[in-house]
C-alpha cells in the first residue's frame, strides 16, 4: 500500500495495527467498547480536502466512518445509540465528537504517542 506514490514505513503499519484493535474514538465517548470486534477502521484526516499523512489517523467504527450498520440493525437504529456518521455530515458528527485535532489527540493519547 502506498500514499502519495510512498510505501507505508513500518511506523504507519504499525500505527494502523493499533488503530485496527483500539477503541473507535467516536464510540469510547458515548461508552462504546468495540475493542476486537473487528469494526475499528483507519480514517485519515484531510486538510483541504487532502490526506495530510498516515501519522494523521484515527480509529472509527464502520458506522462512524462509513455509515455501516453493525449487522442485524438498521440506519435508524443505529443513530440513537450510536450519534450521526462522518460520512453522513461532518458537521454534526463534529460537534458531537469534537474536532480533527481533538480526535487525533484523544487517538495518540490512546496510543500511548506525543500529542
Amino acid at each position: 500500500m502506498s500514499f502519495g506514490g510512498k510505501p507505508l514505513t513500518k511506523a504507519d503499519l504499525a500505527r494502523r495495527e493499533r488503530i485496527h484493535a483500539g477503541h473507535c474514538m467516536a464510540c469510547i465517548q458515548r461508552g462504546i467498547d468495540l475493542r476486537g470486534q473487528g469494526l475499528v477502521q483507519w480514517h485519515h484526516l484531510l486538510s483541504g480536502g487532502r490526506r495530510i499523512g498516515h501519522q494523521a489517523t484515527v480509529g472509527l467504527c464502520c458506522w462512524h466512518h462509513m455509515a455501516e450498520p453493525f449487522f442485524g440493525y438498521s440506519h435508524e437504529e443505529m443513530r440513537p445509540e450510536y450519534g450521526p456518521s462522518l460520512t453522513e455530515g461532518s458537521k454534526p458528527f463534529h460537534a458531537e465528537f469534537g474536532s480533527d485535532a481533538t480526535l487525533l489527540a484523544m487517538q495518540n493519547e490512546y496510543l500511548g504517542e506525543a500529542v
